[in-house]
Order: structure tokens, then C-alpha cells, then sequence
């Protein structure tokens, strides 16, 4: 395989039948149905995004393949966007432990003994843990927010510990794969902060729904037994995930070592996504001209870059999983297209929407920019620019010597720039 040959995804996707074998890999029990049947139920649902139903499961069954660097996922999408009927899914599974929301320290109390604390994390080792609501949690004090973002950094590399008068020292061993539901708007409220203390989490976005789709979706809201399609597709997806495990449990993990050229490609996305996560600090300076007229530009302090190792882990452990939920032996570029949307979800929002004008035009201006997104020409610039000093993004003066043309890296262009048909 070629790097040529790794095509955009809303292009050129291979059919369906094309991508998927028949038979679920890893050995053990025969899946109660093909994957395209488990498909047909969800989409029955309203579940009309395959891709966002493959990686759930692939998440869920991540947690038998990869312990050391688990897959903690935030699937992001506008209020009723289906969401929860996604992780719902898995809701009848066997080491799911789902709740609807987060409350302050959740993962070890500082309760005294004599209220006897229920600790969360220890019920959490081995399992999928899904979060039905994080939005409602980011909208508290910025204190309590930062203090479980913290907490997450230290359990999501397998031990945690806490003290207080009341208990001591508590400390547990746990590692978990994990889904998180959040909307864009409580997202963003955080994800400064969660890029500064090192991002743990992969992102896919629900994409919103066209006038078709939407009509399509209403046509099922009011079918008589919708209660009873969402039982039997969680129903479905269950023995889908739990023949899986089996498999692996028994037979391990029979995925064939990954195509140069795919690792190659998985290696320049973790670190585009890893510097597209990095922090840059700046402050507004003024000056005046010649003319009289005051000036302002941010002028940066401080930059940290992510180096990209954990994010290289995540994605590989979720290439593989995927892969076998898609029954195959090897990862291929379907998977890498899948990983791909998923890894460009993962950066800040601006900064993906500032990205994705390079599918329009190769060179941009900040005010060409700014028309394409119908957004504000100073935001859509201070993006441009911040993915500049990332090292995402190059740019050089036009003629006029004045303007700023913006363009991928090179190193990154076969990432940004739509591919071209062959």
C-alpha cells in the first residue's frame, strides 16, 4: 500500500461490504448475527452513523486488548443528538458501569468510615465506565472541575491515591476504557484545562443531521414499537461485544502487525493531533502607526507541546479494536480513515474548524478563512495563528507584504489537504 493510496473519507470510502468481513475475529463463540445485521438494528434507532456504533464497541472491547493505555473517549455531540441511546447500547453488557452524571470526588470519598463511603473506582477495574453526562458536571465551580480533570490524569495511568482526616491514605489499582457524553458547548468550557494538565481523551464528533436524515428520524420517533427496536439493538450490540471478548480472552489477539505505510500515516497523526492540542499563551499589545491609529496583536508567552507518544498508544489500541470488530485480521485503511476522523475530532474545536478550510483551498488568508467559515475574521485568525506556532500550520507574507497566507505544514499536508482522485 501506498501513501497515495490512503484516500479521503468522505470521498472515497470503500461500499460497506467492502470493509467488512463476515466473521468477527478473536476466536470463541459465533457473534448471534453479522455486523451488518447489527447495523440494520441500530440504524433502526436512529443510529444512522456506523462509524460512531463501531467505535463504541470497539472502545468496550479495548478494555481486554489495552490496559496499560486505555481508551477514554468523549463522544460529543448537540443536546438530543442521540447520544445516550449510542452508549445505551451497551448498557446491558457485562462489565458496564454506567451513570447518568458525575458528582465531587466521586472515585475515593473523604467520608469518615462510619458513613461508609462508596467508592467509585474500585468498581471500575476491568470494566467500560460510561458517563452519561459530562456537560452537566462542567458546569460547575472551575475549582471542582479542575480537581476531577486532575484526579483523571492520575487514574488513567492506573493508580490513584488520596488522603484525608477522616479515611487516611486510600489508595487503588484500576484501569478502565471509557465514554464520556458531552455537548460542543460544555466541552469547550474545559478543554483548556484539560489540554494543559495532558489530554487524555480521544474525540468523535456527532455530526448534525441533514433535512433528509432528519425527516428519516422523525419516521422512527413515531413507530409503534421504537421501546422495543432500542431493546433488541442493545440486545444485539451486547452478544456482538460479549462474543468478542470471549474470543480474545481464549484465543488473544489475531491482528496481523500494521502496514508500514499505515504506521507511518498513524504516527504524523498523533503528532498533528498532539500539537493541535498544545497550549499557547498570549497578551494583547497595542501600538500606534505613523497615522495615529492604534494597533493590537497578541504577542505569545509561552507555548507547551504535547509530544504525541500517549496519543500514538490510543490510537493504535483503537485501530485494533476496530478492527476486529469489523471481523478483520488486519488494519487497514478503512480503520485508519475511522482513526483519522476520530483523531481530528480530538483537537480543540476552533482549531479543527480553522483545519478544515485547507479542504477548500491549499493557501488561505485569515480573512478567506473567516468568509469560509462564516465566522469572526480576528477568532478565525488567532487560530490560524496559534496552529502556526504549534507547528501545524506555516505561513509567509503575501506580496503586499502585509498580508499573511497560511498553508499545512508539509509534513502534515496529506492529513489536511483532501486528497486528490486518482
Amino acid at each position: 500500500m501506498s501513501e497515495s493510496q490512503i484516500k479521503d473519507p468522505e470521498k472515497h470510502s470503500p461500499p460497506v461490504a467492502d470493509v467488512r468481513t463476515k466473521t468477527p475475529m478473536g476466536g470463541g463463540k459465533k457473534p448471534p448475527l453479522l455486523l451488518e445485521d447489527l447495523l440494520e438494528h441500530t440504524k433502526s434507532i436512529g443510529l444512522l452513523d456506523n462509524d460512531i456504533v463501531e467505535v463504541i464497541l470497539a472502545v468496550y472491547i479495548s478494555k481486554e486488548i489495552e490496559r496499560t493505555n486505555p481508551i477514554w473517549l468523549m463522544l460529543v455531540g448537540n443536546p438530543s443528538s442521540n447520544k445516550t441511546q449510542l452508549v445505551s447500547l451497551l448498557s446491558k453488557a457485562p462489565d458496564t458501569v454506567m451513570i447518568d452524571v458525575l458528582t465531587a470526588n466521586p472515585f475515593i470519598s473523604g467520608l469518615g468510615k462510619k458513613e461508609k463511603p462508596q467508592d467509585l473506582l474500585p468498581k471500575l477495574n476491568g470494566s467500560c465506565f460510561i458517563c452519561k453526562d459530562y456537560t452537566s458536571f462542567f458546569g460547575r465551580s472551575e475549582e471542582t472541575v479542575k480537581q476531577l480533570l486532575s484526579d483523571l490524569v492520575s487514574i488513567y495511568d492506573g493508580s490513584f491515591s488520596k488522603h484525608s482526616g477522616a479515611r487516611g491514605t486510600i489508595r487503588y489499582e484500576a484501569t478502565f476504557s471509557h465514554i464520556g457524553c458531552v455537548t460542543p458547548m460544555g466541552l469547550n468550557l474545559r478543554q483548556r484545562y484539560m489540554n494543559m494538565v495532558g489530554a487524555r481523551f480521544l474525540t468523535i464528533r456527532v455530526p448534525e443531521l441533514t433535512d433528509e436524515q432528519r425527516e428519516h428520524c422523525f419516521g422512527i420517533a413515531w413507530s409503534d414499537d421504537f421501546k422495543t427496536r432500542v431493546t433488541k439493538a442493545s440486545e444485539i450490540a451486547t452478544g456482538y461485544v460479549m462474543a468478542l471478548c470471549d474470543g480474545i480472552k481464549k484465543n488473544g489477539v489475531n491482528i496481523s502487525p500494521v502496514d508500514p505505510v499505515i504506521r507511518k500515516q498513524l504516527n504524523l497523526l498523533a503528532e498533528l493531533v498532539a500539537r493541535a492540542r498544545g497550549e499557547v499563551r498570549s497578551k494583547t499589545q497595542q501600538f500606534e502607526t505613523e497615522e495615529g491609529e492604534i494597533k493590537t496583536f497578541e504577542e505569545i508567552e509561552e507555548i507547551q507541546k504535547e509530544e504525541p507518544f500517549r496519543a500514538l498508544h490510543q490510537l493504535k489500541a483503537l485501530c485494533r479494536s476496530l478492527a476486529i470488530v469489523r471481523g478483520k485480521e488486519e488494519v487497514g485503511e478503512p480503520e485508519f480513515l475511522t482513526i483519522k476522523r476520530v483523531a481530528l475530532s480530538s483537537m480543540p474545536v476552533q482549531r479543527a474548524e480553522a483545519l478544515a478550510v485547507f479542504h477548500e483551498e491549499s493557501k488561505i488568508t485569515a480573512k478567506e478563512g473567516s468568509d469560509i467559515l462564516k465566522k469572526n475574521y480576528k477568532t478565525v485568525k488567532r487560530h490560524l495563528d496559534q496552529l502556526v506556532h504549534l507547528g501545524v500550520l506555516h505561513r509567509e507574507k503575501d506580496v503586499d507584504g502585509k498580508t499573511w497566507i497560511y498553508e499545512p505544514n508539509p509534513k502534515f499536508s496529506t492529513l489536511v489537504l483532501p486528497v486528490p482522485v486518482l
